[in-house]
């Protein structure tokens, strides 16, 4: 019985943390304006710019390489990746949660 409630409770905890965590796809709008120069207004990239295609991404993955790239464990050594890394220094993680779910929804 004492190990279903603490089943019950962390399963509980882990769904409403995840819905906490999770980015606003509206503020994400506006947030992704600084993207769409390269990545295009409907995120399908531009080769030209070697920028890549982020409609159809998931959240998560596009949260994770903002955070790469601003971490700097992603992007170096590489010029046209490089290019990102100014870009998400520029915006918190909050902002980075934001633009991910609305590039979800690309």
């Amino acid at each position: 019985m004492k190990n279903l409630l603490f089943v019950s409770i962390l399963t509980i905890f882990v769904l409403l943390s995840s819905n906490v965590l999770a980015g606003d796809a509206a503020a994400g709008k506006t947030v992704y304006m600084q993207c769409q120069a390269c990545h295009g207004t409907k995120g399908e990239g531009n080769k030209a710019l070697k920028a890549p295609k982020l409609a159809g991404q998931q959240a998560w993955y596009v949260e994770s390489s903002l955070k790469k790239f601003k971490n700097g464990k992603r992007g170096a050594g590489d010029p046209d990746a490089a290019a990102m890394i100014p870009f998400a220094n520029m915006i918190n993680d909050k902002q980075i949660a934001d633009v991910a779910a609305f590039i979800e929804t690309l």
